[in-house]
């Protein structure tokens, strides 16, 4: 999905609302008028994360785009076996939630943290830095169309020591 002139308060709306909708994995912006910022110097609002059941989480997965649903379901499966996992899901990878995710690697109930992707590990030296060593960060990822599971996750958040 693409927006052209996402500026002023419609373009910031209509990304919000795209942003969030189930059906939207990626998200284009253009803007003449604001060339060469990046989203948050226009509307310091927008770094844009969703996350999911992080109060309490040990293992906390980080995924975005279409991995990010896939991620969703295996943190739900492994709530059901007493596990406690939560999402971290960036809408936006630029500017780069680096405050979001050290304020969690700071939290003394966050173990881990697994960084699924379908790429050869793009994101995971962005967590890395942004956890800032606080917590141990792993990869899982999958790459030439081999789309994971739920169960694949649930399966790597088990061996990382999630395991009830």
């Amino acid at each position: 999905c693409g927006i052209i002139g996402a500026t002023g308060y419609a373009g910031a709306e209509l990304v919000r609302i795209l942003s969030g909708h189930p059906n939207v994995t990626k998200l284009f912006l253009s803007s003449t008028s604001s060339e060469g910022k990046n989203l948050t110097e226009i509307n310091p609002n927008f770094l844009n994360i969703v996350d999911a059941k992080l109060e309490d989480a040990e293992t906390v997965i980080v995924a975005y785009g279409t991995v990010a649903r896939i991620a969703k379901s295996a943190v739900n499966a492994l709530r059901a076996q007493g596990i406690k996992a939560g999402l971290l899901r960036p809408i936006t990878l630029y500017p780069f939630p680096e405050k979001a995710l050290n304020d969690l690697g700071s939290k003394k109930n966050v173990k881990n943290f697994l960084t699924v992707e379908l790429s050869m590990g793009q994101m995971v030296e962005d967590v890395r830095l942004a956890v800032n060593g606080q917590k141990p960060v792993e990869f899982y990822g999958r790459v030439g169309g081999n789309v994971m599971t739920d169960e694949d996750i649930t399966e790597v958040v088990k061996k990382l020591g999630g395991k009830k």
